[in-house]
């Protein structure tokens, strides 16, 4: 299970993954229609853009307006202090050249990682023993940026901050907007885990293809030129996870 805490209350909360993100015009044959395809679409939640932002490149040099600064609902203070107050996040912010923090960016690694900006969820993540959170791009969004993939261990590692995503703008563009309310990323919940891939012998590729070709005896539908088609009684028999924000 993924907690998460708001850095103010009126933000977004993380939203369930949707089948589709596009809407078409009339015809036969979209990509979403493809039912792996509207799985993978639906499959993990969103961090949603909590603001409008436009990103305006000149002389290769990428600039934030408006450059959001909010303060947390919360007061935070150490423990022996007495002068608790709200804390501050900025929204959207790029790689400094010859940083030294959060860890170094020489000159020559700078010209490539100029055009990325970590963009704020406002969101404090948690998760289960063993369980980590994928932030990656979502799924089948052809747009002029991309959210970079992290793999997170959110089960050990209690980030005093809330989490970003790192988006790509494109190098040969003059500006990007994010519209708020627009899905930025994906979350998705993997398990820590010794994953396994090894070769089929020649009798179990056997039995795998037997067992193929008596599904599809069983559950396809002869057409023209003697193509089967089997996709409703995969959507039928298709079993999907199911993503909820519980409140």
């Amino acid at each position: 299970m993924i907690r998460f805490f708001k850095f103010r209350q009126d933000l977004f909360d993380p939203q369930p993954a949707k089948e589709v993100y596009i809407k078409r015009k009339a015809g036969r044959g979209w990509p979403e229609e493809c039912p792996p395809i509207r799985a993978a679409n639906a499959f993990g939640f969103d961090i949603l853009a909590n603001f409008d932002i436009t990103f305006t490149q000149s002389r290769g040099k990428w600039r934030v307006e408006p450059d959001v600064i909010i303060d947390s609902d919360f007061d935070w203070g150490a423990a022996d202090a007495e002068d608790a107050r709200p804390l501050q996040q900025q929204y959207a912010w790029f790689w400094q050249k010859r940083q030294k923090l959060p860890h170094v960016i020489t000159d020559n690694v700078y010209t490539q990682v100029k055009n990325q900006v970590k963009v704020s969820s406002y969101l404090y993540l948690q998760s289960d023993p063993n369980e980590l959170i994928l932030f990656t791009e979502v799924p089948n969004m052809n747009r002029p940026w991309r959210a970079m993939s992290g793999l997170v261990d959110t089960d050990w590692y209690p980030a005093s901050y809330p989490w970003h995503c790192v988006v790509e703008l494109p190098a040969n563009e003059k500006k990007v907007k994010i519209t708020k309310g627009e899905p930025i990323a994906r979350i998705i919940p993997v398990r820590r885990d010794t994953y396994f891939a090894t070769p089929m012998t020649l009798d179990e590729f056997g039995r795998f293809f037997e067992r193929g070709q008596a599904w599809l005896t069983t559950h396809g539908q002869v057409k023209d030129e003697g193509l089967v088609d089997i996709q409703r009684t995969y959507v039928r028999q298709q079993m999907r996870s199911r993503f909820i924000i519980m409140k």
